[in-house]
């Protein structure tokens, strides 16, 4: 079980499995690594695989530093290096992609690949918006109890699964998962996809039918080839809930960066 060692730095816990491109999967906040345990089982038979806790979330540390986006990507080049990986494909879910996106920005030589679930270049539309503010809501709230209920509900069918994402999700102080919402919901990147020159992958849910547009600035700004999957019947939850068919084209896009 490793966590990067730099000095002075809140460890940062990953984990690494498998042989071949490296793939680095960054989690929505508070919900950790284990929201890709299925892709890391099924991935691991072809790449690479690293997964993490980002900080404040799961098994990392947090040293109290006020969370920006550029802190983040930071730390996922850190899990990087302490994995001895050159350059990865990474891979955000929902606001873990902003995460993935900043990285790609800030450090375009470490990024060989960009995959977003669910993702978006900002939060600009009411729906998503207000999807934010209820987080912010009820972390001010302190109802980790319910946001942890409530997520893993969404994503998971199995009550074992479900209960361990639930408890995972209980690591995370509620103060720390507000800022994590307040950063998500401030975040913009749209008039900096023009710096992404590596190949894109957008997958979204085909019932998640209010954040499809969000492709429309990757596909106009990123210089780079851009591709969109729709996967059919579902909604935001692909991780989780549509595995298998996200495991076959994350597989052909990760095989195509070689």
């Amino acid at each position: 079980m490793p966590w990067t060692k730099d000095r002075n730095k809140d460890a940062i816990y990953f984990e690494k499995e498998g042989k071949g491109i490296p793939l680095l999967f960054v989690h929505p906040p508070s919900m950790g690594h284990v929201t890709f345990r299925r892709q890391k089982l099924e991935l691991a038979k072809y790449f690479t695989v690293i997964t993490m806790d980002l900080r404040g979330n799961g098994r990392s540390g947090h040293d109290g530093r006020p969370l920006s986006m550029e802190l983040l990507a930071d730390d996922v080049i850190r899990v990087l290096d302490a994995a001895k990986v050159k350059n990865a494909v990474i891979c955000g879910y929902s606001n873990g992609g902003s995460i993935v996106q900043e990285t790609a920005i800030r450090y375009p030589k470490r990024v060989r690949g960009l995959i977003l679930m669910g993702g978006f270049s900002e939060v600009s539309t009411f729906l998503l918006k207000n999807e934010f503010r209820i987080g912010i809501l009820a972390a001010k709230a302190k109802q980790m109890k319910l946001i942890s209920i409530a997520l893993a509900i969404a994503h998971e069918r199995e009550w074992s699964i479900r209960k361990d994402l639930s408890d995972y999700i209980l690591r995370m102080s509620p103060e720390l998962l507000e800022e994590y919402y307040r950063i998500g919901l401030e975040y913009k990147a749209t008039d900096r996809l023009k710096d992404i020159n590596c190949p894109i992958l957008l997958l979204y849910g085909s019932r998640d039918e209010y954040v499809h547009d969000y492709r429309l600035p990757f596909e106009k700004y990123a210089p780079g080839p851009v591709q969109t999957v729709l996967i059919d019947d579902v909604a935001h939850q692909l991780p989780t809930k549509r595995a298998s068919a996200v495991k076959q084209i994350v597989k052909q896009f990760v095989s195509n960066t070689a």
